[in-house]
């Protein structure tokens, strides 16, 4: 189970810092409707660009305070019940724009992952 757990929080974190820095402004199979970066995206879902910082700031907060939770272990439940939040938020933009499936697959997978974080750092705890 410990394996799982820090499997699923790299995997999250990494996943997240990835999308939200140098793969931010590149064309991808699972951006939203038919954006070409992360602006896009967000446009397509009629949000502002503000929006997109805002939302980016966070995310890569709590992918960091993930990464650190592998360390210091109250930072990992806040940490993934934000990163949650918003793959809750992320899947509902996702189906508000009727995409396919492909581009909501990640998100969900992000949220379940987020999930069993948190019933894992239960059992381990």
């Amino acid at each position: 189970m410990k394996k799982l757990y820090t499997f699923l929080v790299l995997t999250v974190s990494l996943t997240v810092l990835s999308v939200w820095t140098f793969r931010m402004n590149r064309s991808s199979v699972f951006r939203g409707g038919d954006a070409s970066n992360m602006l896009d995206e967000f446009q397509a879902y009629g949000l502002s660009k503000e929006t997109m910082i805002v939302v980016g700031i966070v995310k890569v907060i709590a992918a960091l305070a993930l990464l650190l939770g592998l360390r210091f272990k109250k930072l990992i439940a806040p940490a993934a019940t934000v990163m949650a939040g918003f793959m809750v938020a992320a899947i509902y933009f996702h189906l508000s724009i009727s995409d396919p499936v492909l581009p909501t697959a990640p998100s969900t997978l992000m949220l379940l992952s987020c999930i069993t974080i948190l019933i894992l750092k239960r059992r381990i705890s």
